[in-house]
């Protein structure tokens, strides 16, 4: 139905986004005030927008599937051709033979036909499972197209299961012709003395250069014995054949052997890959603990890390988050690289290297969570964030410092308003994620917060370059409260500011100087879950500032120092579900825990 039935017909000319359904003008001003509504054909556009940047990737897909079904077919046709020559070769020589061989000959042809049945049915498995994918990727396809036959209200209403079609097929792996395919031959040997040798005339398998024992003859037309080692051994035929049989044996049992020592390779690379996800899988649920009362003085419990290179060491630690196993990520900035240790510091893994391409980084300032498990990255010097699953596979982009507008890059997609600076960065040094999966990014060099939807599309823009409420100069750090309010260390401001969760300015925290409350350089802050308690890492100054959510100064700790109580330089705060504060000693190379 495309009329208002509640208000004598009109036409429904508007779609109410957070209720999900089409309205008229007068429902919108009456009863979806406070909604995020669109025009229906605005609406429609943007989604049929979404979706033309998502085909290009389709067809790629599509065109890898059919790739791969044509390897199928030569691999077929290959398989076929081998054995049809072999059986020539087999036939061949057979047929230079006299009777007694005739039985060889039927045993060998009969294990060429078995190792071209066993081939036939690991490609026809092969082909199965690719027309499995290319019809269901067709199928995708088609239902996406069929959707936007219908009325705009109706393309509007289907839009969750049209995006998710998509999400599907671009998430779908291209699956490739992995099946172990031995090419067939026969390698015929000893034919010249063939009544003397019939026991290895031949045999039936890969193809594969002439080694191992075997019977030749020489250059003065004699039947000598090439061995394991290389070496001519001369001698009766009887005891030629005999060593022959022990030189194949011996060769066996090596090649066993081998054998061997690679599946143990192989099932011990399983089980390590199995313990590192396993260190990765969320725990149970503790018990919590009550809230932390951050007004008593502080104890460094404990401090971890040193510089270097190897895992668990460090060479400028600087933004950190914490994983719902409790363990902690740090930035480790100057190895280019991100770093997971468990809350004693013992190493669990890393993943990043010095670069510009996809799953590179130049500068890596802070991380956080997204989605539970997955890490987000500030790659600041390369101008963009990058999305990385638990294992350190690189997954996606978003933001660069080409003049287009941000999303979640997906290769092959087109891109959109050449002269727009939305999601456009120049050097994004702090990013946090809020209770909708929202994305906020602190863009240090353009002065300004940056808002995504948990797709990846730019939402929305807070604060400018200036001095005044709400302006921001060199904004860092960045953090959410439980509320989705939002505190930013305006770095060039020597203040904090308090946004709403919808952007809109709140207090300020602070000003400059060096008494309590006062900041020199606030680089990086943090809000504890259960009380709300704000904590600013001043990097100037070397200490950490507590306030409460209203932005009243009750404590601070830290100094000057390489003392396992002091700081150098300190850039970098988590504080973690149980109250405990992790503060990255980015001159020391070290983690303080207190």
């Amino acid at each position: 139905n495309q009329y208002c039935s509640q208000h004598n017909n009109k036409p429904l000319e508007i779609f109410c986004k957070t209720c999900n359904r089409a309205i008229c003008t007068l429902c919108a001003v009456t009863q979806h005030k406070a909604c995020e509504t669109k025009e229906v054909s605005e609406a429609v556009a943007a989604l049929k927008s979404k979706i033309d940047a998502l085909k290009p990737q389709i067809s790629m897909n599509l065109y890898s599937l059919k790739q791969a079904m044509t390897r199928v077919k030569t691999a077929m046709r290959e398989v076929n051709v081998d054995a049809q020559v072999s059986s020539r070769k087999v036939s061949g020589m057979i047929e230079m033979c006299v009777t007694a061989v005739r039985e060889k000959e039927r045993e060998l042809v009969a294990e060429l036909e078995t190792k071209k049945r066993v081939n036939n049915e690991i490609i026809n498995s092969q082909k199965e499972l690719l027309e499995g994918e290319l019809n269901s990727m067709q199928a995708g396809r088609e239902f996406v197209e069929r959707a936007f036959i219908g009325s705009e209200v109706e393309v509007l209403c289907l839009e969750p299961q049209i995006v998710a079609k998509m999400d599907e097929l671009i998430s779908g792996d291209c699956p490739s012709l992995q099946a172990n395919v031995d090419k067939v031959s026969f390698s015929p040997s000893g034919h010249e003395n063939i009544f003397k040798a019939i026991e290895v005339l031949g045999k039936v398998g890969p193809p594969k250069p002439e080694r191992g024992p075997r019977m030749i003859v020489d250059e003065s037309g004699e039947l000598v014995l090439l061995d394991n080692n290389g070496n001519i051994i001369r001698g009766e035929t009887k005891d030629l054949l005999a060593l022959l049989k022990k030189n194949i044996l011996e060769e066996e049992i090596r090649l066993a052997e081998e054998q061997r020592q690679r599946e143990l390779e192989e099932e011990q690379q399983k089980k390590e890959e199995a313990a590192r996800l396993k260190a990765l899988e969320p725990p149970r649920t503790p018990t919590p603990l009550p809230p932390r009362d951050f007004t008593l003085p502080f104890q460094f419990s404990r401090v971890f890390g040193k510089m270097g290179m190897e895992g668990g060491m460090f060479n400028g630690p600087v933004g950190l988050c914490t994983t719902d196993k409790g363990h902690l990520v740090v930035c480790d900035v100057h190895n280019n690289r991100i770093q997971v240790v468990k809350a004693d510091g013992t190493y669990v893994q890393s993943f990043g290297v010095t670069g510009t391409g996809v799953g590179e980084m130049n500068g890596p300032n802070d991380v956080c969570m997204f989605n539970g498990r997955n890490f987000l990255v500030a790659d600041t010097y390369n101008d963009r964030v990058q999305l990385f699953a638990p294992t350190g596979r690189f997954i996606r982009t978003i933001g660069q410092k080409a003049r287009r507008r941000a999303m979640f890059n997906i290769p092959g997609a087109h891109a959109k308003k050449q002269d727009s600076m939305e999601g456009v960065f120049d050097k994004p040094f702090g990013v946090t994620v809020n209770s909708k999966g929202q994305i906020l990014v602190s863009d240090m060099g353009n002065h300004r917060i940056q808002m995504f939807e948990k797709s990846g599309e730019f939402k929305c823009q807070i604060g400018s370059k200036g001095e005044d409420p709400g302006q921001l100069m060199y904004p860092y750090g960045i953090a959410v409260d439980s509320d989705d309010n939002i505190y930013v260390c305006d770095l060039g401001n020597f203040r904090v500011q308090k946004f709403t969760a919808e952007g809109r300015f709140k207090m300020i925290i602070g000003g400059k100087g060096k008494e309590n409350g006062e900041f020199q350089q606030p680089r990086s802050i943090a809000v504890d879950a259960k009380t709300g308690c704000v904590a600013v890492v001043d990097t100037g100054l070397h200490r950490v500032q507590l306030f409460t959510s209203g932005g009243k100064f009750i404590n601070k700790f830290g100094a000057r120092g390489k003392e396992d109580n002091k700081f150098s330089s300190p850039c970098g705060i988590n504080i973690n579900y149980d109250g405990e504060i992790f503060v990255s000693d980015f001159r020391n190379h070290r983690i303080h825990v207190l």
